[in-house]
């Protein structure tokens, strides 16, 4: 069979198949890790009647309350839907948390605390997942490689707990504890409101990064 030049297909130049290339690669990967979650549900431990951790007249409840509003407030300016599980000084039980989580759909669950100990030098911040959960032990690895880039603190790592808020939550979800109010100079750190801040700005970086 003979092809005269007006059968004949010109091809595509290699640009414009370079250009859809990278066109592809840059929105693919973007769309597909944008499914991760469209919700963080933000848990403020303690509250109420459980005062948490309570150190030098300074109450867990009271800070991871505080820091989950900053996060809160930097997550929606970033267009991001949240939920708190209390946003005032009251109790809720730890399957009531997580029925409020799993009412969502493609959602993350972070858990905010401040630790305590009986030996007043342990300091840090590390965070914890719930055994055998990829998605949650991934997103535990994201926020605490951001937690103490600006701050000088010791890294604890992140850890695998069996922890019932964790348990019962069907998402990816972590408990991150932000320092040790029984370590006098952690205390003091934690209690100051710019500390807070920087915190909620490095969690808010890993929940990001997780996305």
């Amino acid at each position: 069979m003979i092809i005269t030049s007006k059968q004949k297909q010109s091809p595509v130049p290699i640009g414009i198949v370079l250009f859809l290339a990278l066109l592809f690669a840059a929105v693919l990967p973007h769309q597909a890790s944008a499914k991760n979650f469209s919700t963080v549900v933000i848990d403020a431990g303690h509250g109420g009647s459980d005062k948490g951790s309570n150190w030098y007249g300074v109450y867990e409840k009271n800070l991871s309350l505080d820091l989950s509003k900053r996060i809160q407030r930097i997550l929606k300016s970033k267009g991001i839907p949240t939920v708190l599980t209390r946003s005032s000084d009251t109790y809720v039980a730890l399957d009531k948390r997580a029925a409020i989580a799993n009412r969502k759909s493609h959602f993350i669950f972070v858990s905010i605390h401040f630790n305590g100990h009986r030996n007043t030098s342990y300091r840090g911040i590390e965070t914890f997942y719930y055994p055998g959960s990829s998605k949650g032990r991934q997103l535990a690895g994201k926020i605490q490689h951001e937690l103490g880039a600006r701050i000088k603190t010791k890294n604890r790592g992140i850890k695998a707990a069996r922890l019932k808020v964790l348990r019962l939550t069907k998402g990816p979800a972590v408990l991150i504890e932000c320092g040790f109010l029984s370590n006098r100079w952690e205390n003091n750190r934690c209690n100051a409101s710019w500390l807070r801040e920087i915190i909620a700005e490095e969690i808010v970086q890993g929940i990001m990064a997780y996305r």
